[in-house]
């Protein structure tokens, strides 16, 4: 078994390598609350190709070119979002919206990644 060291808190979690189970519950439900906004991000946008275009990748981490239809990139951004991973979200996906103002900042973050 791996030898536990203790990096610090927050949130009131102690945060540790190996990562531990309070860790782990944390971050899924702060990717649950990202995904939440960013699936609303979607729809509302579905109509607007260009705004499509940029939250698609910001989720999948490329952009589209012109064979590709508003249709298409709806589906792919659905997809990708599904299979998000929290890495990806936090470093990137996240991050990406953010500054284009297309999601607001949540309370809490995810724990474990910056250590």
């Amino acid at each position: 078994m791996a030898k536990v060291k203790v990096l610090g808190e927050k949130y009131g979690i102690t945060i540790t390598r190996p990562w531990n189970k309070k860790m782990y519950d944390h971050n899924e439900k702060i990717s649950g609350q990202m995904k939440d906004q960013i699936s609303k991000v979607i729809e509302k946008h579905k109509n607007d190709y260009m705004a499509l275009k940029g939250i698609g990748k910001a989720i999948n981490a490329y952009g589209y070119g012109s064979g590709m239809d508003i249709q298409d990139i709806y589906e792919d951004c659905i997809k990708g979002l599904d299979q998000a991973q929290n890495h990806w979200l936090h470093s990137d996906t996240w991050p990406d919206l953010l500054a284009a103002g297309h999601v607001k900042p949540l309370e809490q973050g995810f724990i474990g990644y910056d250590k």
